[in-house]
């Protein structure tokens, strides 16, 4: 089986799911074998939503342990957002 296959089979199997997405900020919940929500994940660049594919591992939502290469490429994520979406885009809040 691809990890196309078992991404999408697990998130047509897996229809009550304790898990959101993981943009800041963004409730949405999706399945744990998929990193967040379409729109979310569709806001990423290619090359970030490339290096989270190429470094999952199906099975690590179930095992809970991701690669090394895994949280490595999670980290460039955040960086990319820290970086390029404004605070307030991001789902992040400030207190007055």
């Amino acid at each position: 089986m691809s990890k196309a296959d078992y991404v999408r089979g697990e998130a047509s199997r897996n229809t009550t799911f304790d898990h959101h997405c993981h943009w800041p900020g963004c409730t949405k919940s999706v399945p744990p074998a998929m990193w967040g929500c379409k729109a979310h994940w569709m806001r990423l660049p290619l090359f970030l939503r490339r290096e989270i594919w190429a470094t999952y591992r199906p099975g690590q939502e179930i095992s809970k342990t991701p690669s090394a290469a895994y949280i490595e490429a999670a980290k460039d994520v955040e960086a990319w957002i820290i970086k390029n979406v404004p605070p307030l885009e991001r789902g992040m809040k400030f207190d007055l």
